[in-house]
């Protein structure tokens, strides 16, 4: 996904600030694609050179002119079209289980101790999920398009079961390695 794209997903809902956008993706889509202050400002000047977006300027008397941007025509185009497009297959490097692959060179503890601290790290983003979860729930949407709140909550209930299926392959290979037994679960075996 390109931030460019994301970025005119957003203003398709409003015309925001760059500020307003980095807030934006803190509590919206940060889970799956972060993205820093100055990316968004850098992207912003790109789309508004693309002719995707039109930027206007708010003068104001004691702090630095605010620019406010909104999606064009041949913008939401631009999107449309995205939107509508297959992605190319993206790059599906894992570190983590390169780690794996060669623990056989570990001791069991070694591994464990791996193995754990994965796990946590996987319990502490499930818990990211859960909070940003019950944020929505508590919080009124500004969007009053329920199937557009639908699809943007898709991604967090996506995040969620691949976070937790990761999260029972850790405590079943845990459990495994403790009791020796070194038997692999797929499919029926």
């Amino acid at each position: 996904m390109s931030l460019k794209h994301a970025i005119l997903g957003f203003l398709s809902f409003a015309p925001f600030s760059g500020y307003d956008l980095k807030k934006a993706f803190d509590n919206s889509v940060q889970h799956f694609w972060p993205a820093n202050q100055s990316q968004i400002y850098r992207t912003l000047a790109e789309l508004d050179e693309q002719g995707f977006v039109k930027k206007e300027i708010v003068e104001r008397d004691e702090r630095l002119d605010m620019k406010i941007y909104s999606i064009t025509k041949a913008g939401r185009s631009e999107l449309h079209q995205w939107l509508t497009s297959p992605l190319p297959e993206r790059d599906e490097r894992e570190p983590f289980l390169i780690q794996v692959y060669f623990s056989g060179l570990l001791t069991d503890e070694e591994v464990l101790n791996l193995f754990n601290q994965k796990l946590k790290e996987t319990e502490e983003r499930l818990a990211v999920y859960e909070t940003v979860y019950q944020m929505i729930q508590n919080t009124p949407p500004s969007i009053e398009d329920k199937r557009a709140i639908f699809f943007s909550i898709l991604t967090l209930e996506a995040g969620y079961i691949n976070t937790q299926s990761i999260a029972e392959w850790l405590e079943s290979a845990i459990a495994r390695i403790k009791n020796k037994k070194y038997k692999i679960n797929i499919g029926n075996s």
